[in-house]
C-alpha cells in the first residue's frame, strides 16, 4: 500500500504538525484549552487526549500487544506540557517504527480487536495512514476551536512541510 520513504514522509510529517500546533497551544491564554466548546471531546484538551489515546491503541496493535483501552475518549493528560511531552514520545516512536521497516513489513497484514470489540485485519503501512489521517482531521477540530477564542491557528499543511524540511 505505502512503501518505505512515503511512510518515514508521513511519520515525519505528523511529529512536525504536532510540534508546530502545541507551539502554538502553548502561546495561548491556558483558560483556553479547557474552556467548554462544541465539540464532541469538549475542549482543547479532550480533542488532543482523543489524538494521543488512539495513537497509543494503534501502537499496540503495530507492536501486537494488548491494550488496556475501552474508549478512546480516555482523558490521560490534563495538562497542557505533560500532554505535549507524551505526544512528543509517541510521535517519536511512529518516527523510529517507519525507519526500521521495509516495503515487505509495510505490506503485513497485522489482526487487531477496536476497542468496541469488533476484529479486524489491516497492513501496517494502513494503520501508519490511519493514524496520521486520525491526527490530521482532528488538529482541524482544533483549529475549528481557534477560531471560536479567537486567535490564528497554526499552519500544518503538508505542502508547507514539504517546502519547510528538505528531504523530501
Amino acid at each position: 500500500m505505502i512503501n518505505v520513504r512515503t511512510a518515514r514522509m508521513l511519520a515525519d510529517y505528523r511529529r512536525w504538525a504536532d510540534q508546530r500546533l502545541f507551539d502554538s497551544l502553548m502561546a495561548l491564554p491556558p483558560e483556553e484549552l479547557n474552556r467548554k466548546r462544541v465539540s464532541v471531546f469538549s475542549n482543547i484538551i479532550g480533542t488532543l487526549n482523543h489524538i494521543y489515546v488512539v495513537d497509543c491503541i494503534w501502537q499496540a496493535h503495530l507492536e501486537g500487544r494488548g491494550h488496556d483501552f475501552k474508549t478512546s475518549h480516555d482523558l490521560l493528560h490534563t495538562e497542557l506540557p505533560e500532554l505535549r511531552m507524551a505526544q512528543q514520545e509517541i510521535d517519536q516512536w511512529f518516527c523510529g517504527w517507519t525507519s526500521a521497516q521495509t516495503d515487505d513489513s509495510l505490506d503485513q497484514p497485522i489482526e487487531f480487536t477496536s476497542v468496541s470489540g469488533e476484529s479486524g485485519v489491516m497492513s501496517a503501512g494502513a494503520m501508519l495512514l490511519h493514524v496520521v489521517n486520525h491526527a490530521s482531521y482532528h488538529r482541524g477540530w482544533v483549529v475549528q476551536m481557534y477560531v471560536e477564542i479567537p486567535a490564528l491557528p497554526p499552519i500544518t499543511d503538508l505542502p508547507v512541510f514539504l517546502r519547510e524540511v528538505p528531504g523530501y
